[in-house]
């Protein structure tokens, strides 16, 4: 399905306070298609070059808006982290000047969206970075979305590779730092489930906790026809489906709780939320540690390939060849018997050569 056209057309000016919408939810669990949703209420998003492309993994469009990622994207690399290397992941080791300018670069970008009126932004990384947000953001109605977590990594398993239990583990700090986070703010809890049953049902849902906010300005966005609204939604798009009993299998103790917590809407009252449970703090920790000790052994090869490159080069010259020549020579005249230079070198990149092949076949 092609991703949705944003029109052109920018809403009136806001006549009273907008709502500054976000949506919070872990990587592929219905964000996207949450956010497009919403915004055929009549929320603004942004411009139609102010998000990535559709892809294979997303048909229906990824509705990130781009300076939101970036600002994302540079305080997680600012930490030695990424969307899924987040072991060691912590705010306060946030130096202040750094922390200024990403809130400088943030508030450009709140302040553009404010002036669109009520708008939307979504992005599965302000799971973990919303409390820098939070400090921003003067009128913020959080929706947090939720899909089981079987599906969610079987879905990162086949995009990126990640294995089931790291990419439940995932899910787990996901989930918990986003409920923990937008503690004490207007908030709305969603299944991926439902949503994708009864999309209608759902944006119905959401537009009484909008209007509820009680806005001459929200009191001016409508839910659309159910066509328009199917066009947003495409079931066929799901293409790991929930399978409770197989799930559980998979689960800890915690992470059941949590996933009852979420399905009977009783998350949204943990007060405190419980951490990170200690099996998926010691996975997390565990498998990151893993990935920068492959990461150490093919910048190791590397060099080797681009070492081997320019032996090759040397032992192509024409001055080593003469000089090769001369010292055979030399050899037999004393008599003596050594391994040449190329035949070492080929050596060594056939065992190296053999090491990957029995890499890449585990």
């Amino acid at each position: 399905m092609p991703a949705p056209q944003l029109s052109r057309e920018r809403p009136a000016p806001p006549t009273g306070p907008a709502a500054q919408v976000v949506v919070l939810g872990m990587h592929r669990s219905g964000t996207s298609v949450l956010t497009g949703l919403l915004r055929l209420l009549g929320l603004w998003a942004g411009e139609e070059d102010d998000f990535p492309p559709a892809d294979d993994h997303n048909q229906a469009g990824y509705w990130e808006h781009r300076g939101v990622w970036s600002v994302d994207e540079a305080i997680l690399q600012s930490l030695g982290a990424s969307w899924s290397e987040i072991a060691d992941l912590d705010l306060s080791r946030l130096g202040e000047g750094l922390r200024a300018r990403f809130r400088e670069r943030a508030r450009e970008i709140v302040r553009d969206l404010d002036r669109h009126g009520s708008w939307i932004i979504k992005d599965p990384r302000l799971c973990l970075l919303f409390p820098f947000w939070r400090e921003i953001l003067e009128r913020p109605l959080c929706v947090l979305i939720y899909r089981e977590p079987l599906p969610v990594a079987r879905s990162l398993a086949a995009r990126d590779g990640i294995p089931i239990p790291y990419g439940i583990a995932l899910w787990e700090q996901y989930t918990r730092a986003a409920l923990a986070s937008t503690r004490g703010l207007p908030r709305v809890l969603i299944s991926h489930r439902e949503l994708m049953a009864d999309p209608a049902a759902i944006l119905r849902r959401l537009h009484r906790h909008l209007v509820q906010l009680d806005s001459p300005e929200l009191a001016r966005l409508h839910v659309p026809a159910t066509e328009e609204i199917r066009a947003v939604v495409d079931p066929a798009l799901v293409h790991h489906p929930h399978e409770p009993e197989i799930e559980r299998l998979y689960l800890t103790p915690p992470q059941l709780d949590l996933l009852n917590a979420l399905a009977n809407g009783t998350a949204l009252d943990l007060d405190p939320v419980p951490p990170l449970s200690a099996g998926a703090r010691d996975l997390l920790a565990a498998y990151q540690g893993l990935l920068a000790t492959t990461r150490g052994l093919h910048h190791a090869l590397s060099w080797l390939d681009e070492l081997d490159a320019i032996f090759s080069a040397i032992l192509d010259s024409r001055s080593w060849k003469i000089g090769r020549a001369l010292t055979a020579a030399m050899r037999r005249f004393l008599g003596r018997s050594r391994t040449s230079a190329p035949e070492r070198r080929d050596r060594l990149m056939a065992e190296v050569r053999s090491w990957r092949q029995g890499d890449e076949g585990d």
